[in-house]
């Protein structure tokens, strides 16, 4: 994900980290949708604008795992 990040205009990484930063603040807020991953734990994933993530938050400690990030053309 990184490397995808890297390649990304100023204006769609600063997009991004605003939605990472509000995942920070509201960890535990509802996606649009629940996907299980592969060891069966719920992932939410949700639409902010131009770009889908999908993550799921840790209890202990309140750490956000974000798994996947995904531009959507419009």
């Amino acid at each position: 994900m990184l490397d995808v990040f890297a390649t990304l205009p100023k204006r769609q990484r600063e997009r991004l980290l605003r939605i990472f930063d509000t995942l920070a603040e509201n960890p535990f807020q509802p996606g649009d949708t629940v996907q299980i991953d592969s060891v069966g734990r719920p992932c939410e994933v949700k639409r902010f604008g131009e770009w889908t993530v999908i993550w799921w938050s840790e209890h202990i400690g309140t750490k956000v795992h974000i798994l996947a990030v995904e531009h959507l053309k419009l």
